[in-house]
């Protein structure tokens, strides 16, 4: 699920033109230019957990108010990673395509996408997002945009965080975990009382290792280390830390109290475990929990997944990373082939705008949406229609073609709190207040081309000594291998990536 934060916007000017929209919606500059029907191309991945219409609402209102139709091309997640380099790689680079920022950075310079940066004086409203989000920065190759990144507004805090069946805790008189020790002796405890259970489970080890590695000091794979001289890029996976990750998982492992499937466990797997009362802890995106503790209380009324604070390690320390505001690792490049590369370009200065702000997460007034006290409001029908389903938020912004997994490069996630468990704001700002959360900057500044060229050389030599990282945790490597795998890590050039890595943080940095 998506996070909040408050939004950039003044309400009280935004309620005010929210109140004029009517009026004024008939007349976009958008639609001023031409009145000429124009046919766009957006190839963006399907994600399991919303699927992607292609006639929706929102796709209605983008054309009716600014005459552009876009023609959604939606590709599975599980293999959008393929086909999109296969399109960027053969010349078939459809009019915008969902990348990236090492996508962007890597293809910027073979031509295929339109430099939007070069458009900044016709686009007043993207000039204002990128004013808000000096980050942006960090994705400029060789002095240019390459694409329109998405951001938020009106976002709550998002993070990985441990989430726990306080409801069974209760029961059986146990305390809530404060440390990773302690989650390990309940977890066992569990187990003991429940020996069918698993009493920790997980969507992929993709989903919690960078989390918990972060939380038990050290971190996997290339990341981000606040703690280190004023925060710098680290490759954790080799460190004498990251031992003690690998040592803590394979207890778990071996004494069956984490998913033996974590692996390769899909999302529904692990969603079966937590709704059959099969699984009592995961650390993981938290907002998950409402959508669990909602459908099972109707026949579990004491079911009860509760955010806990972050645990402390064996050194004392907390941390627990906060993701910062918006989602800029997803960007909207345009085809430097576009037809008409203004009109694309305004297109997507008009959705950064409040009105195409609404548009795009709300659809269509009096259909989807309403405004209430001057705020937009998510019509009685639909949240009537899906208050009672598994995941209401995901299967109505679904119906309306909305929000982040959709087509807006503005998200706005009111109407997400709007259908959300009060725990939602609760647990945000629970998150903001817990001394070990951090906001963490994830992300990577853009690189040369040499230093591109290093790092693809890097990683492929990375890339099959990383596959043994699973046996280290499962048991069919033992942990006495440990230094050896390291060091070799190390060889393959991990110390040279890093240098890379600080060398380009540098640059950008103030």
């Amino acid at each position: 699920m998506i996070g909040y934060r408050q939004s950039a916007f003044n309400r009280i000017a935004l309620g005010t033109l929210l109140a004029l929209l009517p009026a004024v919606s008939g007349c976009s500059y958008m639609k001023a230019q031409t009145s000429e029907p124009f046919t766009l191309e957006l190839v963006r991945s399907d994600h399991p957990a919303q699927v992607l219409r292609t006639d929706t609402p929102v796709l209605k209102e983008i054309r009716r108010i600014t005459g552009i139709t876009l023609n959604l091309v939606p590709i599975p997640l599980s293999s959008y990673s393929d086909k999109k380099r296969s399109l960027m790689t053969t010349g078939h680079m459809p009019d915008i395509l969902l990348i990236n920022p090492n996508e962007m950075t890597e293809f910027a310079r073979t031509g295929i996408f339109l430099p939007v940066s070069d458009y900044l004086e016709q686009m007043p409203h993207f000039r204002s997002i990128l004013k808000e989000n000096p980050l942006m920065q960090r994705l400029y190759v060789d002095g240019k945009l390459y694409g329109f990144p998405v951001t938020a507004q009106h976002y709550i805090q998002n993070a990985k965080a441990p989430m726990i069946r306080t409801d069974i805790l209760k029961k059986h008189q146990l305390e809530v975990p404060r440390t990773f020790d302690e989650l390990y002796t309940v977890l066992q405890k569990l187990k003991e009382l429940y020996p069918d259970s698993i009493p920790w489970t997980a969507r992929g080890i993709g989903s919690f290792l960078n989390a918990v590695a972060f939380g038990l000091g050290s971190g996997a794979g290339m990341y981000f280390d606040p703690d280190l001289g004023g925060g710098r890029y680290l490759y954790g996976t080799n460190k004498p830390e990251f031992k003690e990750v690998l040592t803590y998982l394979n207890r778990l492992y071996r004494e069956g109290l984490i998913d033996s499937d974590f692996d390769v466990n899909s999302q529904q797997r692990w969603s079966d475990n937590l709704g059959s009362g099969k699984s009592f802890f995961y650390y993981d995106n938290y907002t998950f929990a409402l959508n669990f503790n909602e459908a099972l209380k109707r026949d579990h009324p004491d079911y009860r997944l509760e955010l806990i604070p972050y645990l402390a390690n064996a050194k004392g320390s907390t941390r627990g990373f906060l993701y910062p505001k918006g989602w800029l690792s997803d960007i909207y490049a345009i085809s430097s082939n576009v037809e008409d590369p203004l009109r694309a370009i305004k297109l997507f200065d008009w959705l950064y705008s409040p009105e195409g702000a609404l548009a795009s997460n709300f659809g269509i007034r009096g259909e989807t949406y309403e405004i209430v006290d001057g705020e937009p409001r998510v019509s009685a029908r639909l949240a009537e229609t899906y208050k009672q389903t598994a995941d209401p938020i995901r299967m109505m912004q679904s119906e309306v073609g909305a929000g982040l997994l959709a087509i807006s490069p503005l998200v706005d996630e009111r109407p997400v709190m709007e259908l959300s468990s009060p725990d939602l704001l609760r647990w945000s700002e629970q998150l903001k207040r817990d001394p070990g959360a951090i906001v963490i900057d994830n992300l990577a500044p853009s690189f040369t081309k040499e230093e591109r060229d290093r790092l693809t050389h890097i990683r492929s030599r990375l890339a099959p000594l990383e596959q043994e990282l699973l046996k280290f945790i499962i048991g069919t490597r033992p942990l006495s291998e440990y230094e050896a795998y390291a060091e070799q890590l190390t060889g393959a050039g991990v110390p040279e990536m890093e240098t890379i890595y600080n060398d380009a943080l540098a640059r950008v940095r103030p």
